[in-house]
Order: structure tokens, then C-alpha cells, then sequence
């Protein structure tokens, strides 16, 4: 480990987003991406050399492949947590719908791989959603090839709409698609809740919270976020390009070293950065009216949302 640490980025964890390409099309799906704008999948080398290089300089402590559906390229989700294994990274997990392949030889053959890479924690995405699309059948297969191949922890993760004890539709679907699969033994994690994005604001508009003018919260009190001056994790794109949070890029790793932009990482010199951690969201506002880009004025649903959407506006006017 190296003796000095950024202090506002410590990389306690690598995500990979191995690739945007998926065999569904969940209708609450908040992973879409403009695919033409991304390869069909991360860089084998690129990611199994980051996974060395920061695993070496920073020991972390877990490591993510998902999608996508990362499984569509089992030899390159593989090949990122046998170097994980290999550079003592204790946690590797997966996300994954759970469809693997129509051949049952071929889902045995994924599952052996992926234990033999090192993989401990499956997770599935088993919900009314996935399963609108998914034959459960399918899933269930796989996860049974994996439990003989010596899997122990894996999880069954729904999508709630609203929140678990909402009585809507797609949560009563939900309870009973997880009810066909008590008789494995799998633990159901506590899921997680749709988001407003994705295709969520087209197919499920009537479940989304009203939107404000100014939504309450800052980053790190939002779901997968940390504070932009202690960031602990790190994302990586198809396109080799380093999120410290959703498209906060601070480089690309195909063009820069993946430690020099580590450590070399400080929110204080990028002006955006700077005036949300000292002014929050109002000092998004106010970094974006500088640059003559206004606040959609029918509000948005979260911090995050708004967040997103006013940086891309102010990047088509900087190209």
C-alpha cells in the first residue's frame, strides 16, 4: 500500500460497469445508456491491469462487475475477479439478471468459472420487472448450477416500488415471483427501491415522487453516492473513463495512468466540484447560471437527477 493517500479519494472499492449491453429491457431499468456512445464491452486488459494496479497501491476491500448484464461476456467478468482474488481483494460480487444462456451445459460452465475466478457473492436481480422478461425458470437454473458448483452467498435482490410495504401491483408480483423461490437456499436481500430515471420516468411515472424546484439532500445522503472531497470508490466504464460519482468523470484510464488520476484527484480544482461541496446545491444553481444554463422549471425528483441533467447542459454548450 502506498504510504500516501489522497485524502479526498480512497479507493475502498472498484465497480466495473462491464457493459451497458443487456439480454432484457426491464421497464424500470435505470442502467440505460446511450449504447452507440460506448464499446460493447470493457477492455479486458485495461480493467484486469486496474484491478492489479489499484488492488497493489490501495488494498481494497471489494470489487463489482455488473451491467448491463455483465454475463453476456462471462471471460471478461472472470478475468476481473481472478486478478481481484489474486491481489487479496476479500469481497468480489456480481450483479446479474440471472439469464445466462438458453444451454444449461453453458450456465454450468459460467458458474464453474466464475467460482474458480474467485467470485463470493452472486446477486440476482429477481423482481416483477426482470421477471416480466426473464423466465423465472431460467433464473432458477442458474442459481441452482451455482449453489452445486459450492456457491454460498448469494442474494436474491428485488426492486420495490415505493418502498417494500407499499400494497401496489408490482410489489404484490414481486412477493410472490420471490415466494416460487423460497425452497432455495438463498437469502433475499432488502432490495432496493426504483428510481426516477431511466425508463422509470416513461413506463411508471404514477409511482415517482412529486419533483421540486430544489430538491432536498446532498451527496452522500443520496443511494450509491459519497461526498465529492471523501470519495471511496471507483467506477469504471466500458470506455475506460473513471466516475467518482454518476458521470463525475476525473479521467480515462485508457489515457491516463489509473493511479496518477487517484492521485491526483482534488474536487477543490474542478469548479463544479468545488461549489457543490462548499455550497451544495445552490452552488450548482449558481456555477450553471454562470454559464448561462437554467434549472428545468418543472423541478426534479432528487439532487441527483437535477445534478446530472444541469452539467450535461453546460457540457453541449462547452463543446
Amino acid at each position: 500500500m502506498k504510504d500516501h493517500i489522497n485524502k479526498y479519494l480512497t479507493p475502498n472499492r472498484i465497480e466495473f460497469a462491464v457493459t451497458y449491453l443487456c439480454n432484457s429491457k426491464c421497464k424500470h431499468c435505470y442502467s440505460i445508456k446511450n449504447n452507440e456512445t460506448f464499446p460493447e464491452h470493457i477492455d479486458e486488459s485495461l480493467a484486469v491491469e486496474t484491478v492489479r494496479k489499484v488492488g497493489e497501491q490501495y488494498s481494497p476491500e471489494s470489487i463489482m462487475t455488473f451491467g448491463g448484464e455483465p454475463l453476456l461476456f462471462p471471460e471478461i467478468v472472470a478475468a476481473i475477479h481472478k486478478e481481484a482474488m489474486d491481489v487479496g481483494i476479500p469481497s468480489r460480487e456480481i450483479i446479474t439478471n440471472g439469464y445466462w444462456s438458453k444451454d444449461a451445459k453453458k450456465v454450468k460452465e459460467i458458474a464453474k468459472n466464475l467460482k474458480e475466478s474467485g467470485v463470493n457473492e452472486i446477486i440476482v436481480s429477481v423482481d416483477t420487472f426482470h421477471q416480466e422478461q426473464i423466465l423465472l425458470d431460467n433464473v432458477r437454473k442458474t442459481i441452482e448450477s451455482c449453489l452445486q458448483e459450492g456457491f454460498q452467498n448469494i442474494l436474491l435482490n428485488p426492486c420495490w416500488v415505493v418502498s417494500e410495504e407499499n400494497d401496489n401491483q408490482y410489489n404484490q408480483k414481486t412477493k410472490s415471483i420471490l415466494q416460487k423461490l423460497e425452497d432455495l437456499p438463498v437469502r433475499k436481500s432488502e432490495g432496493n427501491i426504483m428510481e426516477p430515471s431511466g425508463l422509470a420516468l416513461i413506463n411508471l411515472k404514477e409511482f415517482l415522487p412529486p419533483k421540486e424546484k430544489l430538491p432536498a439532500g446532498k451527496c452522500g445522503d443520496m443511494p450509491y453516492t459519497d461526498p465529492l472531497d471523501s470519495v471511496k470508490g471507483i467506477c469504471i466504464e466500458p470506455d475506460g473513463k473513471v466516475a467518482v460519482c454518476n458521470d463525475f468523470y476525473i479521467g480515462n484510464a485508457f489515457e491516463t495512468d489509473i493511479i496518477s488520476l487517484i492521485e491526483n484527484y482534488n474536487p477543490f480544482k474542478i469548479p463544479v466540484m468545488k461549489e457543490i461541496i462548499e455550497n451544495g446545491m445552490e452552488g450548482l444553481l449558481n456555477w450553471a447560471k454562470a454559464k448561462g444554463v437554467k434549472p428545468d422549471p418543472e423541478g426534479y425528483y432528487s439532487i441527483c437527477q437535477m445534478c446530472i441533467d444541469i452539467r450535461r447542459k453546460v457540457n453541449k454548450i462547452l463543446k
